[in-house]
Formats: structure tokens, C-alpha cells, sequence
């Protein structure tokens, strides 16, 4: 999981040295503060997960945004698993 503190508006996308990184444990259920911005969960290979996203019915219309790092920052982020 990533995250950042809000940022108080939907077009404004973290600065790199924002993000924190990191993997939450099987049987961990997390909850993010109103406003926390987030890509992920992230799932690498498995048999099967739990998986529960509860959210408002309009969160993707109007609290969704999109930022390519790598267009405006020459940054690519990878996440790997915990071996």
C-alpha cells in the first residue's frame, strides 16, 4: 500500500518524498483517515485474498485522480513483495 497525508484537493497529486510505502500483513484490516491519498492494495501472486474497500458511491466520480510519475517527475516507483 502507498500513502500520503491529504492534500486537500483531488488534483493535487503527493511529491515523491511524500509516499510511504508498505506491506500490510495477511488478516491486518486498515483504515485510512478522510482524505488519505492511496494507490493499492497492491496483490502479488496468490491462491486467495480478503479483500473489503468501503467507500462512499461516488468516491471515483468525484474523489479520483490519476498522476504519471514518470511523465512529470522521470520516476518510476516498483513495489516488491517482503521475502
Amino acid at each position: 500500500m502507498a500513502v500520503a497525508a491529504p492534500s486537500g484537493s483531488v488534483a493535487a497529486f503527493p511529491r515523491p518524498d511524500d509516499l510511504t510505502v508498505f506491506e500490510v500483513p495477511h488478516g491486518v484490516f486498515i483504515k485510512m483517515h478522510a482524505g488519505t491519498w492511496h494507490a493499492g492494495p497492491l496483490f502479488f501472486e496468490s491462491d486467495e485474498m480478503d479483500f473489503y474497500n468501503l467507500e462512499l458511491s461516488d468516491t471515483n466520480v468525484v474523489d479520483h485522480n490519476t498522476h504519471d510519475y514518470m511523465r512529470d517527475s522521470n520516476m518510476e516507483l516498483e513495489v516488491l513483495p517482503v521475502a
